[in-house]
């Protein structure tokens, strides 16, 4: 290889000028410095320097055209071993065996590596040429190695780079709750494509090294969960935390329990899955029970630190003897049991008159009419073409929001019904009486109010003291209904006044009143323990305004007055809410008081929202196609908060690039 370089020359003596090169050179093509011997005149300070793999000749471009006579690369000679040196890499410089030195190739001399042989290592002077061979031997040796290992770490960096990188997409596959071959069949081959067209062959090379199979994905999605089940686990135990929990029944006829945890961390209040598990055969209190306990007991997770429980209203949670919530009392006496608010609000909804329910019945008859054929919901929807909507909800018991929003829903497409049933069901279409509109009309603002509570106590950081508002707000406003309502007045009820041009006969008056006070007894009796339980902690919300008589019943009164007279402290209360108050600022002013706080009203869950959501991503990971997946670990990656420590999973496995 040939390459002209600019050197700076120096003179040092009369008759000597060293020229080192002005640019860095390749390993193999470098030399420290050349020795010129001056013989006629002075170099010039600039000349021209061409270099030879084997060969190498200086030549200086004179003003008179003449040129410096030739310096001949010295060669390695077996010889030298005696003084100590063997080959280099290059080829062109000796080695010292001893110390690793390298010389410069004009030390080829006997005498300039006797001289290094006597400087350095005087006590090799007058060793045999055998004793220099093994010195050589173990020299090439640690040569061997150390090529070995910065090849070997070079290529080791690359592959725990793909490695994490492989991590880093599986993780996003599983928050988006897609299917595992998805990384191999579109991600990889869309992300060679990007990257050889925007960086070239050599990035895109780098890509294909990334491990994105099939089986990699599933293995990557375990590791990752169960890693974050680890970390949570080791909060939990050293933490108060409270559950919410719930079944359901996936497309593969499979129960499914799914557990949620409430904890602090640090000065956060947090949520996360904290099991899914199947139930083999029955779902009574019993089986859910065992699930849990062995759930907790297998993961050294201390009853102790379990505080509260949230549940839905159904026999298998609620039973008195053999119900789930009555066997965790057994083994856990101070836990606080909560009935989810919303379950409790959507059967307080339930309660209809005769004349209101067979209303609601009609109008589930027309909308399963219309929905259930396929050519009945067409032609609906053709005729609805010109409306904000071309079709109508259907009525399902299970959904919290279900009923107001078919009713609404129905209401305002009434004029397009009418028509539709005057021409395919003449029988249903008498049904529809002004009455049946008056009625479904007071249904749909009615139960549009409960649908506003309900949204209102929905939310996965609701707690108990946001939900109680709420449901003390809905109370007050069917008080004022009530109220409105007798006295004819109907502004309050949109539908309603559209609907009957503001009038509505004395029966019908006397009927929706009715149905309002029912409504409101029915919250109250469902949600006096609530109000019972909560009215003992409302101190709780804002421990200013309270009275030492308040907290008697906990034998804390000096902490209440400690913390009553911190100034700092209500400062900081009024900026961040009562929840952040009690998590950071009480422990420190009033300890005691702060613990009974978070445990009785900060940790318990409301309601089961998170349970219920998760039940959505969990139907939507496990489809009819992927009825035979495990689910358990995508399902914990796709909903967790917690991040999988990937640096620690890649360095705790042997890396191994795709083979693609």
């Amino acid at each position: 290889m040939h390459r002209k370089l600019k050197i700076f020359v120096k003179k040092f003596d009369h008759s000597w000028f060293y020229v080192r090169p002005l640019c860095e050179l390749q390993l193999f093509a470098s030399l420290d410095a050349y020795d010129i011997r001056h013989h006629t005149r002075l170099f010039p300070s600039l000349v021209s320097l061409t270099l030879h793999r084997k060969k190498m000749s200086v030549k200086r471009k004179c003003t008179d055209g003449s040129s410096v006579p030739k310096m001949k690369t010295k060669q390695y000679l077996e010889r030298y071993i005696d003084f100590g040196f063997m080959e280099g890499l290059d080829s062109l410089r000796p080695e010292c065996v001893i110390c690793g030195e390298n010389l410069a190739n004009q030390s080829l001399k006997p005498c300039k590596l006797k001289r290094h042989q006597e400087t350095k290592h005087p006590e090799t002077i007058g060793e045999s040429r055998e004793y220099f061979k093994s010195k050589k031997q173990l020299a090439l040796s640690r040569r061997s190695t150390d090529i070995r290992k910065a090849f070997e770490k070079a290529g080791t960096e690359d592959l725990h780079r793909a490695t994490e990188a492989s991590f880093d997409c599986s993780l996003l596959i599983a928050k988006a709750k897609k299917p595992h071959n998805i990384g191999e069949q579109l991600i990889k081959p869309a992300l060679l494509k990007i990257v050889e067209r925007m960086c070239g062959p050599q990035a895109a090379d780098k890509v294909k090294t990334v491990p994105l199979s099939d089986n990699t994905v599933k293995d990557r999605i375990d590791k990752m969960a169960a890693d974050c089940q680890n970390q949570l686990h080791e909060k939990l135990r050293n933490a108060n935390f409270a559950i919410q929990l719930d079944e359901t029944t996936t497309v593969s006829d499979e129960a499914v329990l799914i557990v949620y945890v409430q904890y602090i961390d640090g000065e956060d209040l947090k949520q996360d899955i904290l099991m899914s598990t199947n139930l083999s055969t029955t779902t009574t209190g019993q089986d859910i029970f065992l699930a849990v306990d062995s759930y907790l007991s297998s993961n050294n997770l201390p009853y102790e630190n379990l505080v509260a429980c949230c549940t839905d209203g159904a026999a298998a949670m609620m039973g008195e003897n053999k119900g789930f919530n009555s066997r965790l009392k057994e083994k856990v006496p101070g836990c606080v049991i909560f009935h989810c608010m919303i379950h409790r609000q959507a059967l307080a909804s339930k309660k209809l008159s005769e004349d209101l329910s067979n209303t609601l019945s009609t109008v589930v008859k027309v909308v399963n009419f219309i929905k259930a054929r396929p050519t009945n919901k067409r032609l609906f929807a053709q005729l609805c073409e010109d409306e904000a909507h071309q079709t109508l909800l259907l009525h399902t018991e299970v959904r919290w929001l279900s009923r107001g929003q078919v009713l609404v829903r129905f209401m305002e497409l009434q004029e397009k019904i009418k028509e539709f049933l005057q021409d395919h069901n003449r029988h249903l279409c008498e049904q529809l009486t002004d009455a049946f509109w008056i009625k479904t009309a007071y249904l749909a603002d009615t139960f549009a109010l409960y649908n506003e509570t309900n949204k209102r106590m929905q939310g996965p950081e609701s707690n108990v003291m946001q939900c109680k508002d709420a449901l003390d707000a809905f109370s007050r406003k069917l008080d004022y209904r009530v109220q409105k309502m007798s006295n004819g007045e109907l502004h309050h009820f949109p539908l309603l006044l559209k609907q009957s041009a503001g009038t509505v006969c004395a029966s019908l008056s006397t009927e929706f009143t009715r149905h309002l006070n029912l409504l409101r007894e029915e919250i109250k009796s469902r949600f006096a323990d609530i109000s019972e339980y909560l009215s003992k902690e409302a101190w709780v919300v804002d421990p200013y305004t309270f009275t030492l008589k308040d907290v008697e019943y906990l034998g804390c009164e000096d902490e209440l007055c400690d913390l009553q007279a911190d100034s700092v402290a209500k400062k900081y209360l009024q900026e961040n809410g009562f929840q952040k108050f009690w998590i950071v600022k009480g422990h420190a002013v009033a300890p005691r008081l702060a613990k009974h706080a978070v445990r009785r009203v900060i940790l318990p869950f409301s309601t089961t929202y998170l349970s219920e959501t998760a039940f959505s991503d969990l139907v939507t990971i496990k489809t009819k196609a992927r009825n035979r997946l495990d689910v358990h670990q995508d399902f914990r990656l796709a909903v967790t908060t917690i991040t999988p420590d990937i640096a620690s999973l890649v360095k705790g496995m042997q890396v191994q690039g795709s083979h693609d």
